[in-house]
């Protein structure tokens, strides 16, 4: 076979054709063939990463509650009021912050502000986080940032950012394996920073974020994590997530305001009152929106509808005197009255309601018109920092709080119960800090005000074996815990942390004196104190027991005028004799 001359030109494919041009070439090398790169849709991009159901009009919040028109309308119109014309305020603040007790309505509220700035063109982004209900990217700090950036792209006029979010994703597909920060940075202010931007061209912008149930944040912890490596926990992601929405509200290429509504945890709190003080309006939902008339609304509107769909009952069904009890029992929380209308709905309403009524004399049944506030309280309650020998403490401590003192005693302060409960310093706070939208505690400089339960029905809850299961504490397990809190101060002469003057002890011992098995069932003490603390009852001061049980007020409890007819104190010296030896 003869080889082939390398110099001589090679076949001709078109041998015929003539003033041939080619427009486009990709060059190859022999044997390889480039097809033309073929880039990925924006959705491609971002869908795996989005949290879906956490859009406030997703499915999955089909059922979420929601405002009636005519309730939280002051609170809705300061917020939203805000929201069209925040830069007018004096001083201007770029971020909103909703809190209030667990079950006063805040994800109603923010579902119902969400919707209305959807209708008026307001709203460019939700996040709905939720720890216990709909999917688990819900609870996630992952799929913030994405979310966020999937809904500003889907609005009209903000196509020119569409465009360049798309770009950034084409130059950087890996950026959603990256902190919440750069995904912000290179997601939402780059592309933002690219807009041509004037007042003319953010006509017709929307011009607010809504993030709500902040608290409700998981920790997102790492599949693979390191010797080196520490967990993150919820605490921590929530406050990441809070730090990048504070740099977003600081650029000045982000064009929204940012509405947060979350539970006031002492994490969220604390963010929010240091790093972000200047930046931050802060609503509460407290009497000041007068929530037991919204109550009331929404119970005549719900019990109206009822009527009207049976055509059965009355046209005063159920009543004035109802109603006014129903009030009474939601304690201003709206989860209360929401839970209460749809168990009345779930059946023949009249019959339905009587066992809401009935609740407080329980009878045998094997149903609960509260199983969904009682899931919210479980939840909640599982969350505080029992020590590890008794999972039971904190409810311990609530049932204390709640129960432990005469019903002739003035309300107890919280130096009390810390001194009461506390086998360290600052123990009390640190305890409870988890479980702070259902409790009020004071922080450690204010030793004169009270611990507030913020849901009268968490007593009913915590009473009842059928609705709060393993977190029940037997009356038994209860007073044997008492008797030992007890046995502690009289053994000491007072509480485990000292205090630091005579005053503090006298107002200390004017409560202590009033506890219920001190005032009045002293004899179950004895018979509920363990072997150990019987044993050791000889080593207390019976004398200076005596005296200061038989001795009148001193001038520095007189705040208590209710222990007039009470056993009390008097005289310093006597109330010290061997406490500060």
């Amino acid at each position: 076979m003869q080889e082939r001359d390398p110099t001589a030109p090679g076949p001709c494919f078109l041998p015929h054709a003539r003033d041939l041009r080619i427009g486009s070439l990709n060059a190859t090398t022999i044997g390889t063939y480039y097809a033309p790169s073929i880039s990925k849709s924006l959705f491609e991009y971002l869908s795996p990463h989005i949290a879906h159901g956490a859009a406030h009009d997703s499915d999955e919040r089909w059922n979420a509650p929601a405002c009636h028109e005519e309730t939280r309308v002051a609170v809705r119109e300061d917020i939203v009021s805000w929201i069209e014309h925040g830069e007018g305020d004096e001083e201007p603040k770029r971020i909103m912050w909703l809190s209030g007790p667990a079950g006063c309505g805040k994800t109603a509220i923010a579902g119902s502000v969400a919707e209305t700035c959807k209708k008026e063109g307001l709203l460019a982004a939700t996040f709905f986080f939720s720890s216990f209900s709909g999917s688990a990217e819900r609870s996630s700090k992952r799929g913030l940032i994405a979310t966020l950036a999937h809904h500003m792209s889907q609005i009209g006029v903000l196509h020119e950012y569409k465009s360049h979010l798309h770009e950034a994703i084409d130059r950087q597909p890996d950026i959603f394996r990256k902190n919440l920060n750069e995904q912000a940075k290179r997601l939402i202010l780059e592309p933002f920073q690219k807009v041509h931007d004037d007042q003319e061209s953010r006509a017709g912008w929307p011009t607010v974020v809504i993030i709500d149930g902040l608290d409700e944040v998981v920790a997102a912890q790492h599949p693979n994590p390191t010797d080196q490596q520490s967990p993150s926990t919820s605490e921590d992601d929530q406050v990441e997530i809070l730090r990048v929405l504070l740099a977003l509200s600081k650029s000045p290429f982000f064009p929204f305001r940012i509405f947060v509504a979350s539970r006031p945890e002492r994490n969220i709190i604390h963010f929010l009152s240091t790093d972000a003080s200047g930046t931050t309006v802060n609503l509460f939902l407290d009497s000041k929106y007068n929530p037991d008339a919204d109550i009331r609304l929404f119970f005549e509107s719900k019990f109206g509808s009822i009527r009207r769909r049976t055509g059965m009952l009355g046209p005063l069904w159920p009543g004035d005197d109802t109603l006014n009890r129903l009030v009474a029992m939601s304690s201003g929380q709206f989860i209360v009255a929401v839970t209460i209308i749809r168990w009345v709905e779930a059946g023949i309403p009249q019959v339905q309601l009587n066992t809401v009524l009935q609740l407080q004399q329980p009878k045998a049944t094997t149903k609960n018109p509260f199983a969904t506030l009682d899931a919210l309280y479980r939840h909640i309650l599982q969350r505080a920092h029992n020590s590890d020998d008794d999972p039971h403490l904190v409810v311990k401590w609530i049932v204390c709080i709640t129960s432990g003192m005469h019903r002739y005693a003035d309300v107890p302060r919280v130096n009390f119960w810390r001194r009461f409960l506390e086998n360290v310093e600052g123990e009390v706070n640190y305890r409870l800090a988890p479980i702070t939208s259902l409790i009020s505690v004071p922080p450690p400089s204010d030793t004169s005000s009270p611990i507030t339960i913020y849901h009268k029905s968490l007593t009913d809850f915590l009473s009842s074996p059928a609705r709060c299961g393993d977190l029940y504490v037997e009356d038994a397990e209860h007073t044997s815990f008492l008797s030992e809190r007890i046995f502690v101060v009289l053994k000491n002469i007072g509480p485990v942390v000292p205090l630091p003057s005579l005053p503090e002890l006298a107002r200390f011992l004017c409560s202590f004196f009033y506890l219920h098995l001190v005032f009045e069932e002293s004899a179950e003490v004895l018979t509920s104190l363990s072997s150990c603390s019987k044993a050791e009852l000889a080593s207390c001061d019976v004398a200076w027991w005596t005296r200061a049980s038989l001795s009148n007020l001193p001038p520095t409890a007189r705040a208590y005028p209710r222990m007039a007819t009470a056993p009390s104190l008097r005289g310093a010296g006597d109330l010290t004799h061997g406490w500060f030896d």
